[in-house]
């Protein structure tokens, strides 16, 4: 298997993404005046530059509050990430996101059923920069360099958003312009800055003697 080509919203086993990410982050922005996104990241085994290669994993748009965090529920159950990254202050997403946590609750009689909540943790990039678009931009930018790549978003939509932004408008743009961008900028940078010193959720993986890549 090639992560670098495997299709978005691809079906790994848990065996599979034990083997080939070191540990996956999830990242959303809410709804505004364009539709809310959320992306699911996972950190490979392999190296770029003496970081570790991010790739994406999965994605969804929509300008529906509830079926954002819905959908956010079931890639939490797919992909199991470690952690969301987003604005975890927005009190309507909150109230979606505790009623969907409540009618989670694993079924008492069946032991091998695991509860798995949803919940988004902020960023210190959200908390300590009032305008984070040149930041985010330049560091995606620098991450998706043919050259050094270490970003792979495959057939993303967030491709054409990066493409629609006017290199003279980034300094002026604020929080909620492209969500999209903004799901994906937490999420990748956090990942690659915290990701390989983080306690890794993931079950080890060790291959048999004859087992092929």
């Amino acid at each position: 298997m090639d992560i670098k080509t495997t299709k978005l919203g691809h079906t790994f086993t848990p065996e599979q993404l034990a083997k080939h990410f070191k540990v996956i982050y999830g990242g959303v922005a809410w709804p505004g005046k364009r539709p809310g996104f959320a992306v699911v990241l996972g950190m490979g085994r392999d190296k770029q530059c003496g970081r570790y290669n991010i790739y994406q994993l999965d994605e969804f748009e929509t300008m529906h509050l509830r079926k954002l965090v819905r959908h956010c529920g079931a890639l939490n159950i797919k992909y199991r990430p470690t952690q969301w990254i987003g604005d975890a202050d927005n009190a309507s997403a909150d109230r979606f996101i505790n009623e969907m946590n409540a009618e989670s609750q694993a079924d008492p009689r069946d032991p091998n059923e695991e509860q798995r909540y949803f919940c988004v943790s902020s960023t210190l990039i959200m908390e300590d920069t009032e305008h984070p678009y040149p930041y985010w931009l330049d560091t995606l930018q620098t991450m998706l360099n043919k050259d050094s790549r270490q970003l792979f978003l495959k057939d993303s939509q967030i491709v054409g958003y990066l493409n629609e932004i006017d290199p003279g408008e980034i300094a002026d743009l604020e929080y909620g312009a492209f969500p999209s961008i903004e799901a994906l900028a937490m999420a990748a940078i956090e990942l690659r800055d915290y990701g390989d010193i983080i306690d890794q959720p993931l079950p080890r993986y060790d291959p048999p003697p004859s087992a092929m890549c």
